[in-house]
């Protein structure tokens, strides 16, 4: 007892009391500094919040990115990431789980992910899945091969045409039917035009200063013969961003044209010819590969042609002989100078027949073309006249004239100075009374007179 009273145990004891204070010391801060561990949340340099372990961000991250998909029915990716610093902080220090998600929400863009088509380098759209993008790129090519001339040797783009995965803001997704549509009639916007009663391609095309050859190649659903009131028809010609390209083997029969040989006769005029010998086109057997890009021929390999029939040559009989003077030139020249003063058609309950020109007496009359007179004298109603026949179906003639320069019988040149204006004949005033007949019929000179 008396040991342990000693000062050696004593001091001994006092020893042991304080390890056994620093170790509980050292177990209670060891608890204390487990139990504050911490991590400070940042969204790029800014910190959002403190959490106790990494995960309870990430998991609210996820939560974020899954809420979106499926709001708008396409995966969504946060455009930031989390950085976690750790730090120790007690609890009330803490962010709950709602501050922190309503934080990040506030803080944060989103990217879908999507498919996008690119074009010889160039992006044109984006779909939202992969089977879209594909679909596009197989209905662009499908387009072109469901109705082939013969057998279908290749198909391909003309471009380089991919499909890659992506990241987009959501209003960069475009429509599968509206990116296909894009692609297939190009950037420029489709103008079109409604048919209406009596309108067809060749008033569409004067009225937008087309061609009509343009305006059928822009429609070529539509048959120019058969359009109907109310089709709409396109006013662009189409340019797709993808050109199919297409192989084609086919085979058919051709038609293969004659030529034409010309023969000289001095025995007939130079404005005559005649055909000696009918031309007759002959035919072959053709097997070649068709190239068409997006539906249009652009380049035909011959493999094989085989001369079923040989083509006739035509032989055409031209005259040397120099035109005489009068002989008729198919075209009217205004027979006398002055005022229009009657039309052709019905006056006064009767039938006018020929027009009126109004001029002085003695003003001089012109043969409107060459020919032959017919007629030159009196003739009741039309006073003095005179006819000529030009020999090619029409013939001419001039009335109340005060005096005539030409014979029947003889030939006049067009331009010929014949008679004279008068007022001879049944007639109100002096004027020349013209009338142009066509194979015996009246018909209005006013529309053959240049």
């Amino acid at each position: 007892m008396s040991e342990l009273n000693s000062p050696y145990s004593k001091r001994l004891l006092a020893y042991f009391m304080v390890a056994v204070i620093i170790v509980l010391g050292f177990i209670a801060y060891k608890n204390n500094e487990i139990k504050t561990r911490a991590f400070a949340v940042y969204l790029e340099e800014e910190q959002i919040g403190i959490v106790r372990t990494e995960e309870e961000a990430l998991y609210i991250i996820e939560e974020i990115e899954n809420n979106l998909s499926n709001t708008y029915s396409a995966k969504c990716i946060l455009d930031k990431d989390l950085t976690f610093e750790a730090t120790h902080a007690k609890d009330e220090e803490l962010s709950s789980a709602k501050e922190l998600k309503s934080t990040i929400s506030s803080k944060l863009d989103f990217l879908v992910v999507g498919y996008t088509i690119s074009i010889d380098g160039q992006d044109v759209g984006t779909v939202k899945t992969e089977k879209e993008a594909e679909d596009i790129v197989e209905s662009m090519k499908n387009q072109y091969t469901s109705n082939v001339e013969g057998d279908l040797k290749e198909v391909e783009f003309l471009e380089e045409v991919k499909i890659k995965k992506d990241e987009v803001p959501l209003n960069k997704l475009t429509p599968k039917e509206d990116l296909f549509q894009y692609i297939n009639l190009g950037a420029d916007e489709i103008k079109t035009h409604l048919i209406e009663v009596g309108e067809s391609f060749w008033t569409i095309a004067k009225m937008y200063n087309m061609g009509v050859d343009d305006l059928i190649e822009a429609n070529p659903d539509k048959n120019p013969e058969r359009l109907q009131i109310g089709d709409e028809i396109k006013l662009v010609i189409p340019t797709s961003l993808m050109t199919v390209v297409t192989v084609e083997n086919v085979e058919y029969v051709k038609d293969t044209d004659y030529e034409t040989i010309v023969e000289n006769d001095d025995s007939m005029y130079k404005n005559q010819q005649k055909i000696k010998v009918e031309g007759e086109k002959g035919q072959s057997h053709i097997v070649s590969n068709k190239i068409k890009h997006n539906g249009r021929l652009v380049d035909e390999e011959i493999l094989e042609e085989k001369v079923l029939k040989e083509p006739i040559d035509e032989l055409v009989v031209k005259g040397t002989k120099e035109i005489p003077k009068t002989m008729a030139t198919g075209v009217f020249a205004m027979p006398t100078r002055g005022r229009f003063s009657s039309g052709y058609g019905s006056r006064w309950g009767r039938m006018h027949r020929g027009i009126d020109i109004a001029a002085k007496t003695g003003t001089p009359i012109n043969a409107a073309d060459g020919g032959k007179v017919t007629f030159a004298g009196r003739q009741s109603g039309y006073g003095y006249m005179v006819e000529i026949d030009h020999e090619n179906g029409y013939k001419t003639r001039y009335a109340h004239c005060s005096k005539l320069f030409v014979s029947k019988g003889d030939r006049v040149y067009k331009g010929e100075h014949i008679a004279n204006v008068g007022n001879t004949g049944r007639s109100t005033g002096s004027h020349l009374h013209f009338e142009v007949l066509k194979n015996g019929v009246h018909v209005n000179p006013s529309k053959y007179v240049k």
